[in-house]
């Protein structure tokens, strides 16, 4: 008896938070992008079909099939979320969906880093390349410290390169002069 009330009180406190502070749920936008991510994972899944058979150590098709997995598992969440947001509340309360200006000048600034990145990659090597891909992502999310940018990109590509190159014995991209 004791335990029912606390969890209508709570139900009651976390309502009276979201319509405080006017929390939205959307629901359409949830369950469409959620199927489309379903869908992308049963593709993604269904291509390691066509990967080659290994038979030392892991199959080249373990990883894929393992994220393909989460994506679906997390596809699933987010269609159940959707849901339920639309239970909770009507669509006549749904928000307009708007791009803020900063927002999209960041967007298109990581895809221009990015293909930048796969272009410079090959020619340069993975040690000469990531640094500064790894701070051109930082500067691009507002990092100041300039510290903070050097430490991190520097840190991160070594750690990346030890992981991949010497503990899964990955060939990454080297550079070569002559």
């Amino acid at each position: 008896m004791y335990r029912e009330i606390l969890i209508l009180r709570a139900r009651k406190t976390i309502s009276r938070y979201i319509l405080k502070k006017k929390v939205k749920f959307v629901g359409k936008k949830e369950i469409a992008f959620g199927l489309v991510l379903m869908l992308l994972s049963v593709i993604m899944f269904a291509l390691t079909y066509q990967f080659p058979r290994q038979t030392l150590a892991l199959s080249p098709r373990v990883f894929p099939r393992f994220v393909s997995t989460c994506m679906f598992i997390l596809a699933t969440f987010l269609v159940i979320q959707g849901i339920a947001g639309m239970r909770q509340q009507g669509e006549q309360h749904a928000p307009v969906f708007r791009i803020e200006k900063a927002f999209a000048i960041r967007i298109v600034s990581m895809i221009a880093l990015a293909f930048a990145y796969t272009r410079i990659l090959p020619l340069v090597g993975y040690i000469l390349a990531t640094p500064p891909f790894v701070a051109g992502t930082m500067i691009v999310f507002h990092e100041k410290r300039w510290y903070w940018i050097v430490g991190i990109s520097l840190l991160t590509s070594i750690v990346l390169y030890l992981l991949f190159r010497m503990l899964f014995k990955v060939p990454l991209p080297r550079f070569n002069l002559w």
